[in-house]
């Protein structure tokens, strides 16, 4: 059990036992450097005894971080959300789908709320779909190959809790990721509802980090990721 300023902590198999300082920004042996696409100034890569990874502190949105930023209700060590997230990234892995592998979850509680930390492998050179919007870069074997791999998600289950432009990736070679998934749920089976409105999160993402480009250029995007979905196999 975690308190005060001591965090308890949950490695992945094969890893060695995380250390506090592995989730403290400011340790100077994590040469730590802040992730600029998307979240809420929370997110920094770092390198440490796991290799090159990304360290993230939950912070709230809305109208709940106006009473806290960082802290939430403490409901037992099963429902805190950094766990929850490494355990979800361990079930999409085992399904051979693109996520980033977990490293290891960090809880602090303080009485009757905690804060909390993740930290995931980092992608090697890789760029956001965000950037390439706001550039009006061309990438539209990329796009498609996103929307197949978001109708792979959704077979498997996944609904996504804040699929948006930040939080797809493409590595160096092309190959498309999905990464931070607080708030998601692997459902037994995924029902067309919660499958659309995880498209139309994305599309309402689009045009908004896209605002800067013309709207037949927002289209080919949100159009090639659509033919990309339904060439994955029309979800059914």
């Amino acid at each position: 059990m975690a308190a005060g300023n001591t965090p308890a902590m949950l490695g992945t198999v094969g890893m060695s036992a995380p250390q506090a300082w592995w989730f403290d920004p400011a340790s100077v042996e994590l040469a730590a450097q802040p992730v600029q696409s998307g979240g809420r100034g929370s997110a920094w890569f770092v390198h440490g005894p796991f290799g090159d990874g990304v360290l993230r502190h939950y912070r709230r949105g809305g109208a709940m971080a106006r009473l806290s930023q960082d802290r939430y209700l403490w409901g037992g060590e099963d429902r805190v959300r950094s766990i929850a997230e490494l355990h979800l990234l361990e079930a999409l892995q085992v399904r051979g789908l693109p996520v980033p592998a977990p490293i290891a979850a960090a809880w602090w509680r303080d009485g009757a709320t905690y804060r909390a930390a993740i930290i995931i492998a980092k992608i090697p050179e890789a760029h956001t779909m965000a950037s390439e919007l706001s550039s009006g870069a061309d990438n539209e074997s990329g796009w498609h190959d996103a929307g197949a791999m978001i109708a792979r998600f959704h077979d498997a289950g996944l609904e996504h809790g804040d699929l948006n432009a930040h939080n797809i990736l493409f590595d160096a070679a092309g190959k498309s990721w999905l990464i931070d998934f607080d708030k998601s749920h692997l459902h037994a089976r995924l029902d067309r509802r919660r499958a659309q409105a995880n498209l139309l999160r994305l599309e309402r993402s689009i045009r908004k980090v896209g605002a800067g480009q013309s709207p037949q250029y927002q289209q080919r995007v949100i159009g090639a990721l659509h033919a990309g979905y339904r060439a994955q196999g029309e979800w059914k």
